[in-house]
């Protein structure tokens, strides 16, 4: 009987352990990762997660602007053990920044014009809309992509490029967290460093506390970036912000990253240097 019992029990075992994969292979592939949308797939690359998407939201979403949602080929690379870096990096003012828990990306705030997308052009209840390229994104806090829990810590929404964590707008006991730092992190005991979105500038990232790396093509095959992306000279409004820093300090004095500041600097951009000038013209293109 002891015997029997044992097969018996071992048997069990082999057929549970095979439901949960079965359950989990394409959705969970990592101890500390997870994606709620299946069509995700994620590997481990040595150092890194490779994470798999075709950006596609899974959830409903109104036309708000003249693009359409199409398939795309996103390939990006999670650090496995993020750290903090000595220095913290701008994160692009434009283009993807992290990735959502079901596969779409998040964007920097501001539009291909250097406006705050937000503001100035359409996002459906989600927050999100389609690039020209098809690739849908978000701008900000995802309402379609998770719940909040009355007074309870918001959950996991998406993964920053350096590896980090991004979590909802609310903080311990259900609150909005008051003590958030450029990036739009802090620490504590239980989840370490980690980010949250916010209902104002920046939305989403104020910048990397880590290292990020990002790689992938949309749908055309055009790569979406592919760089290790290290504290010091950065792209476009990473470059715009170090040669307009002096003008900012002297025209937007005491004034953190926000509506306000962006608000404030094309006011006054007619009274910057021409450094400053150049770039910000490098930065934001006219209209089409």
């Amino acid at each position: 009987m002891r015997v029997g019992a044992l097969i018996k029990k071992t048997i069990l075992v082999f057929f549970a352990a095979a439901f949960l994969n079965l359950f989990t292979w394409g959705t969970v592939t990592a101890q500390d990762l997870w994606f709620s949308n299946p069509k995700v797939k994620v590997q481990v690359s040595g150092e890194f997660y490779s994470v798999q998407s075709d950006g596609m939201p899974d959830h409903k979403w109104q036309q708000v602007n003249p693009n359409t949602p199409t398939p795309q080929n996103i390939r990006v690379l999670i650090p496995r053990n993020p750290v903090k870096a000595a220095q913290t990096t701008p994160v692009p003012s434009r283009g993807p920044i992290a990735i959502a828990i079901n596969g779409v990306v998040f964007f920097g705030p501001e539009d291909a014009h250097g406006k705050l997308a937000i503001e100035n052009h359409g996002l459906d209840s989600c927050q999100g809309h389609p690039a020209p390229t098809g690739m849908y994104h978000y701008h900000s806090t995802p309402a379609c992509v998770y719940h909040d829990k009355r007074d309870q810590h918001s959950p996991v929404i998406g993964y920053a490029f350096d590896g980090f964590k991004i979590y909802g707008l609310l903080g311990d006991h259900g609150l909005p967290p008051r003590d958030l730092d450029s990036c739009n992190g802090h620490e504590d005991a239980e989840r370490g460093y980690h980010y949250h979105t916010t209902r104002d500038f920046p939305y989403v990232l104020g910048c990397y506390r880590g290292t990020a790396t990002v790689t992938g093509k949309n749908r055309g095959g055009k790569e979406m970036g592919r760089e290790r992306m290290r504290p010091g000279p950065g792209r476009g409004g990473d470059r715009m912000r170090q040669a307009c820093d002096a003008d900012r300090r002297r025209y937007c004095p005491n004034m953190p990253p926000s509506r306000e500041m962006h608000e404030c600097m094309r006011r006054n951009r007619h009274n910057f240097s021409s450094t400053c000038q150049e770039a910000m013209r490098q930065h934001r293109p006219p209209p089409r």
